[in-house]
């Protein structure tokens, strides 16, 4: 004899009927058979609740297009762009607490080789990293980037949407976890960024970056 196999539709009718009797709990994704179980991501207790949210948001799009769910991916883009939309008011925060003074010398701060490599700036691009007219380009550039991302939420192009993300999240960490000094690369890569220059993160796979992300907070708060 062989065995039948109930159909996706019997087999959520026979879930729902086992949580209606109390038998079983209903899993969300019980209700799409389709659809993967997600991952809860992890080793993120101790982030700022805004960045947090920002890659929570991300992981939940990359995982709807990773299982070709197109119209799941575009109704996360909402959500992302609002964690991005706030990570870019306290990017834009921090550098206006940091811009160079209009009268007087401000004091000089030394960029970073080790923040610039988090930062995916290359040694040979810090001579110009302290400039004050590049402090006021990064401010426009931040406001440039804010209109980006509600043409994306408007019109969802997951491509230039991964990369935008991909450089907002890395920007915050860095920024989160460096020490003052950090805002001071923050124009350069802008300008970096603004200019599509490559960057290796922009093709990495989402695991990839959050480790990295990771690594990044771990080794700034502990240096």
């Amino acid at each position: 004899m062989s065995s039948i196999v109930p159909g996706p539709q019997k087999k959520i009718g026979e879930e729902i009927d086992a949580a209606r009797s109390g038998a079983k709990p209903l899993n969300a994704g019980d209700l799409n058979a389709s659809a993967p179980r997600v991952e809860e991501l992890t080793g993120l207790d101790d982030w700022p609740e805004t960045l947090r949210a920002a890659v929570e948001a991300e992981y939940a799009r990359v995982t709807a297009l990773d299982s070709n769910r197109r119209k799941t991916a575009d109704s996360a883009v909402g959500e992302l762009v609002a964690a991005l939309d706030t990570l870019l008011t306290e990017i834009t925060d921090q550098l206006q607490a940091g811009k160079p003074r209009l009268f007087g010398k401000a004091t000089p701060v030394e960029p970073s080789p080790e923040i610039a490599a988090h930062l995916g700036i290359p040694s040979d691009a810090l001579e110009d990293a302290t400039g004050r007219g590049e402090h006021r380009t990064a401010l426009r550039t931040l406001k440039q980037l804010r209109t980006q991302l509600k043409d994306l939420e408007a019109t969802p192009d997951h491509s230039r949407l991964t990369r935008l993300t991909t450089f907002i999240i890395r920007l915050a960490v860095v920024l989160d976890a460096a020490p003052p000094s950090a805002p001071t690369l923050a124009p350069t890569a802008l300008s970096r960024y603004t200019q599509g220059l490559p960057d290796p993160q922009w093709t990495a796979t989402f695991p990839e970056k959050l480790t990295t992300w990771q690594n990044t907070r771990h080794t700034l708060t502990n240096s």
